[in-house]
């Protein structure tokens, strides 16, 4: 089987080595490019703006390989769990040679249950974000992994489960017209905002304690999405 996990490899997750930390991330054909469906909860704005052909999924090769993989998860899903096993021991021994914490993002491009890929793993931070409702849910009643962080992801037809979400201490990643190199407003729906592009390390965002309320992680535009700002806009929101 090919290699699964990118380690480390794109602009984003690369950041978090400022904080220590060494990150793989598990890339698969979104929606149902591969004739299989890894996005339950997708919308139509976020199908259309999806960050796949960002970066290096411009190229027809690493499209080619995303499916590939995707094919080959719904194919043999333990011999597929098998090799993302491997490949998280690979990377907890690379990250420990080179000084750094590794951790895992396994859904890059989709929104699965990989639960028994994170419990294999507890000593390893496992982080995704999600359009799942329910999953979302689960995570805030504390009925997923302890190694696992989730943070929900604004739509333009979620926002009174992203409202909830955020009251219980949840935090929600929202899409932003602020261009690059401009600072995102400090507070967004009442809400503080962190700057979800310093790194892709989520689960450091804030620390979930009862009775405090979520933040706003303020991402902005990228790719296909920044065709979509303005005021009548459902996917990318002003940041005023």
């Amino acid at each position: 089987m090919q290699k699964l996990l990118n380690v480390d490899a794109n602009a984003k997750t690369v950041k978090g080595q400022k904080k220590g930390y060494m990150t793989g991330i598990l890339y698969l054909a979104p929606a149902n490019l591969s004739g299989k469906e890894v996005c339950a909860f997708r919308t139509p704005e976020c199908t259309a703006f999806c960050l796949n052909t960002a970066g290096r999924g411009q190229f027809t090769t690493t499209q080619k390989s995303r499916i590939k993989k995707t094919k080959a998860y719904f194919a043999d899903k333990p011999a597929f769990h098998a090799q993302l096993d491997k490949e998280i021991v690979a990377l907890e021994k690379r990250a420990a040679k080179n000084g750094f914490i590794p951790c895992v993002r396994l859904n890059g491009t989709s929104d699965l249950d990989f639960t028994p890929v994170i419990l294999a793993h507890p000593k390893v931070q496992m982080y995704d974000y999600t359009k799942s409702y329910i999953r979302m849910a689960q995570y805030l009643n504390g009925e997923l992994p302890k190694n696992y962080h989730l943070t929900f992801s604004l739509s333009e037809t979620n926002m009174k489960h992203a409202l909830g979400i955020l009251e219980r201490g949840g935090n929600v990643a929202v899409v932003m017209a602020t261009k690059k190199g401009h600072n995102l407003p400090k507070k967004y729906m009442g809400y503080k905002v962190v700057d979800g592009d310093e790194s892709d390390l989520r689960f450091l965002d804030t620390k979930r304690r009862k009775g405090t309320k979520g933040v706003i992680v303020g991402l902005r535009a990228k790719g296909k999405a920044r065709k979509e700002q303005g005021a009548d806009s459902t996917f990318v929101r002003e940041a005023a």
